[in-house]
């Protein structure tokens, strides 16, 4: 559906001929060159992102992964298992933003694209995909925030029961010496 590299250039060379034949100055043909320039960088900025992404994703599903057995490690103290919760957290949203900034550029791209043809249908689905992909991310994310919020949720309530046993315990130990002193 994208015009090669090289289709382009020679395009923009035919517009700047074509242009010089008919009287139209250099400024139209330079900034239509400044915008086929920005499109095939663009092009290959979003290639390079995109196959960036998904090393990316396993890597922040790993980093998350290993915060996620640390809080469901009943072995270790509330107070770690909460800050691995916490830590998750900010993976997860370190993941969303990093996620978001690769697809925005994707956005971009489709919506230059389509700019240049607005009435091309496969520019138009490209945009939709584009939006879809945003859409995807933040829903994605939005689920594993949720699961992350509801196991801080269940560490607080364990963290008042654990606190609660233990004034107890201490009461019960306070009652048993004062009878020990009577």
């Amino acid at each position: 559906p994208f015009l090669p590299e090289g289709l382009v250039d020679l395009f923009m060379g035919a517009i700047g001929w074509i242009g010089s034949l008919v009287g139209v100055t250099n400024d139209a043909t330079s900034a239509s060159s400044d915008f086929a320039d920005s499109l095939v960088n663009q092009r290959k900025k979003v290639q390079l992102l995109e196959a960036e992404l998904g090393l990316l994703q396993l890597q922040y599903q790993r980093e998350a992964e290993l915060m996620r057995q640390i809080r469901d490690d009943e072995s270790l103290s509330i107070q770690e298992r909460i800050d691995a919760n916490y830590e998750l957290g900010k993976v997860l949203e370190e993941q969303l933003q990093r996620e978001r900034d690769i697809a925005s550029e994707s956005l971009y791209l489709a919506e230059l694209e389509l700019s240049r043809n607005k009435n091309n249908v496969e520019l138009q689905v490209a945009l939709l995909d584009a939006k879809t992909k945003l859409a995807e991310i933040d829903e994605r994310i939005t689920g594993q925030r949720s699961e992350q919020l509801t196991n801080l949720n269940s560490l607080n309530r364990e963290r008042e029961a654990q606190q609660k046993e233990a004034a107890a315990k201490r009461e019960e130990q306070l009652k048993k010496e004062a009878e020990m002193l009577q």
